[in-house]
């Protein structure tokens, strides 16, 4: 397991290479004059002695990859043009933040797409079934900014259920400091969730009748096999292709981020990503597309393992193969 695992990691390595240089390459089109990423005002003497270190305006291309490439080998991110804080450190206050709303968006995602999938193949042409079809496409057609003025509008102000915006950073603690970051949590992880919805409950729906017709469950319905056992055949037969969505959604969650967390004011990664373009912040935005990057190519190192799991001949095969290179 362990062979197999180091051995993805290295292949990975020449792509992130790859998306390094191209994300370079898009940056360095744009100006560099420094300030203008403090709005037209005249930036510091240190500001600017930290930013020709860094970044070295004026200096080739080639030569301020490599630099800044070298930098990073070390551990390096550099400092923010902006306030001359480490990158890091901008980084680790906002991706916990980050981390809590696309892990809840995943769990809303699965958590409605496989009851939703089941009732579907177990209750073909029912009211659930024909309803939930017309409902998915329209939720898969709404853009995540309309949703986001649609939820708000309905559960902020005319229903006055739920925050409208933003988090709370008070001193307190304990539940009630959780209650409350989880009441602001839920608007924008269900607009995070909606569009994952519909293409993951309509997938669902598809392997679990595709999985219907398989023989056995076939003969076992027709012999009086009830919907509870039924169910959990249907999930152990559709479970790897259920499993290999979790490298198509995590690129829509990464992106879709940057919009919600706009319109959430929701503190996070997609935010900081925003305004640090705005900004013209380049160290701060190399880092997180950087960091965009691996976090898509580890889901999908992760939906590999969990194939793995769910899939005992195909974890013999694998880890066959790694312990024969």
């Amino acid at each position: 397991m362990i062979v197999f695992l180091l051995r993805r990691l290295v292949a990975l390595a020449p792509t992130l290479l790859g998306i390094t240089l191209v994300a370079f390459a898009i940056l360095n089109i744009l100006p560099d004059d420094p300030g203008a990423t403090w709005g037209g005002a005249a930036p510091s003497a240190e500001t600017l002695q930290r930013l020709q270190t860094e970044m070295g305006p004026g200096r080739p291309a080639p030569e301020r990859y490599w630099t800044w490439l070298g930098a990073l080998l070390r551990g390096d991110l550099g400092h923010s043009v902006r306030d001359g804080r480490p990158v890091a450190t901008i980084l680790f206050e906002s991706l916990p933040f980050t981390l809590l709303l696309n892990l809840g968006a995943v769990c809303l995602i699965y958590g409605f797409a496989i009851p939703f999938g089941l009732y579907s193949a177990l209750a073909p042409g029912s009211v659930v079934d024909r309803l939930g079809g017309v409902v998915l496409v329209a939720l898969y057609a709404l853009p995540s900014f309309a949703a986001a003025l649609l939820l708000q509008e309905i559960f902020a102000v005319r229903l006055g259920l739920l925050p409208l915006q933003g988090v709370s950073r008070g001193s307190g603690g304990g539940i009630p400091a959780i209650t409350d970051l989880l009441r602001h949590l839920v608007l924008p992880t269900a607009c995070l969730a909606l569009s994952g919805w519909a293409f993951v409950a309509r997938y669902a729906r598809a392997s679990f009748r595709s999985a219907m017709g398989q023989e056995f469950l076939r003969v076992a319905r027709s012999k009086g096999l009830s919907r509870g056992r039924a169910a959990r055949h249907l999930i152990a037969s559709a479970a790897v292709p259920l499993v290999t969505l979790v490298t198509v959604i995590l690129p829509g969650l990464v992106g879709g981020s940057v919009i919600v967390e706009q319109a959430f004011s929701w503190p996070g990664l997609g935010r900081l990503y925003l305004a640090a373009l705005e900004a013209r912040d380049y160290p701060v935005v190399l880092a997180l597309t950087l960091l965009s990057a691996i976090a898509v190519l580890l889901g999908q190192v992760g939906a590999e393992l969990l194939y793995m799991f769910v899939d005992p001949k195909l974890r013999q095969r694998l880890l066959s193969g790694s312990s024969g290179a």
